[in-house]
């Protein structure tokens, strides 16, 4: 039992906010875990690119119903990661499109158009989110009580094109503020700073505060050093279970202070606080626009179009599984990519283009180019599916497995078929066929086994009502009042 309270942050110290990671300690939980309560949890995840052209069955199956064992080639992460039974793939959406916005819809144009009007729901009416995104009206709902009502995070640091400065695409959460207005929400793109902010308890700085702190925590000495009088003053004062975390953790901090640079969460089903991730992987370089990929030929061109964005996205998603475990937060957004994504895939998956290109045929002709989009679409379903797995085998504050209260959809930019700007009838630039992936087993979704379901002409935003239905969110979005239903077995 508890009988008083210590600040957190007596060990978070250091020049400028260096942290040292901690074991979460009984200690320190919140009153509200002793309540033994389930709260729901929302995961809106996004992958900045269309599917294909000409109908490509390599990422939605060509057939419905249950998954028994087979997956598409951009879908074999789920089996990878042993979550096939818990997500499920509704394909042939649809977003209504003309030369005005109609309900629910967007213009002619394509991209910057879309991910806005999916979203939020609402008919797109300029370069902002239209209305408030699912995230956010999740959190309305979900957050009372968390110090942070929605991790809204980005994998993908910079746009990486030049005369485009990506800042529309690169959005996709707006909220209501203080003064009634609609804001839109930059996402976190840094993996120091969304840590920092969770675990550090302060806001994230501005980019000027945040350089001087890189500089004055590349300086930083063994934090082990730094506090232990104040570590040996405070075990004292702890219970037995707690000093046992607390000594141990302490032994084993130096060996792990040599791998600052990746996060690998323990696997213990209890909240742990991660350890630091260290200085963010390098910024990549601006690529060379003159000619479609061309900035991507040479292999070892490592710098251009990319920032070790896997290891960005894999941070952020341990960063969200412990967040949720120690009922930090229950909602997140997080782009994995900008929409229309200039990311560089040579370096990544081996492909000499960026990701938009592939979806135009770059290269290789059509055959290769739909394997390749399979592949790039399996990369972003790879954190999807890791993300699942970890909230499965990740306990919340009831004990329960925390995707059991969790409902999370990965969506996409685009879809293929008739786009009106260009009149082309299987184009990328088209948000007819669209796919979304949901994962979770909240409110009854996923009662029977994951599956692929066809709802031919069904909004996008529909899927996000029904997932925030599941998670006790009574409310549509803009101007989609439809849901779902098979999403419920």
């Amino acid at each position: 039992m508890k009988t008083g309270r210590l600040p957190r942050r007596m060990f978070l110290r250091g020049l400028g906010g260096a942290t040292m990671a901690l074991p979460f300690l009984e200690y320190f939980a919140p009153a509200r875990a002793q309540d033994l309560t389930s709260p729901m949890h929302y995961a809106f995840l996004f992958a900045g690119f269309s599917i294909g052209s000409y109908g490509n069955d390599k990422i939605a199956p060509a057939s419905e119903g249950a998954w028994n064992g087979s997956v598409t080639r951009a879908l074999q992460p789920l089996l990878d990661f042993g979550v096939s039974d818990v997500v499920s793939l509704v394909s042939g959406l649809e977003i209504p499109v003309g030369e005005t916005s109609p309900r629910a819809g967007r213009p002619a144009p394509f991209h910057s158009t879309s991910h806005q009007v999916l979203a939020t729901g609402q008919r797109h009416s300029g370069s902002r989110l239209p209305a408030p995104s699912s995230d956010q009206v999740a959190a309305t709902v979900l957050a009372e009580g968390t110090p942070f009502p929605v991790l809204t995070y980005r994998a993908q640091p910079v746009f990486y094109y030049p005369d485009m400065d990506g800042i529309t695409d690169g959005i996709i959460s707006a909220r209501i503020n203080g003064d009634g207005d609609l804001e839109q929400v930059p996402p976190i793109a840094s993996p120091r700073v969304a840590f920092e902010s969770l675990f550090a308890g302060f806001e994230p700085p501005d980019p000027a505060d945040a350089a001087v702190a890189a500089r004055m925590l590349a300086m930083r000495r063994s934090v082990v050093d730094r506090v232990a009088g104040d570590a040996q003053a405070l075990i004292g004062r702890l219970g037995v279970e707690d000093r046992v975390r607390m000594e141990r953790h302490f032994d084993e901090l130096r060996a792990l202070e040599n791998q600052l640079d990746t996060i690998e969460p323990p696997s213990s089903s209890t909240c742990v606080m991660p350890m630091h991730p260290g200085d963010d992987p390098p910024i990549g370089d601006i690529i060379d626009p003159s000619g479609e990929g061309s900035g991507y030929l040479d292999k070892f061109k490592n710098s251009s179009g990319y920032s070790n964005e896997e290891l960005r996205a894999s941070v952020m998603t341990d960063l969200i599984t412990m967040a949720f475990a120690c009922d930090l937060s229950r909602v997140t957004s997080f782009m994995l990519t900008y929409a229309q994504c200039f990311m560089n895939m040579y370096t990544l998956l081996n492909m000499p283009s960026d990701l938009h290109e592939i979806t135009h045929f770059a290269f290789g002709g059509e055959e290769v180019t739909q394997d390749s989009l399979a592949d790039c679409a399996a990369w972003h379903v790879k954190h999807f599916a890791r993300l699942v797995q970890k909230l499965r085998d990740t306990t919340g504050i009831d004990g329960a497995p925390l995707l059991d209260s969790t409902g999370l959809v990965l969506a996409f930019e685009g879809g293929w078929g008739f786009d009106l700007e260009s009149g082309d009838d299987s184009s990328p630039h088209s948000t007819q066929n669209m796919v979304m992936l949901v994962g979770g087993r909240a409110g009854n979704l996923h009662m029977t086994p994951g599956r692929h379901i066809r709802a031919q002409g069904v909004h996008p935003t529909a899927v996000l009502n029904t997932v925030l239905q599941a998670v006790g969110v009574d409310q549509t979005l803009g101007e989609v009042p439809d849901t779902v239903p098979a999403l419920f077995g």
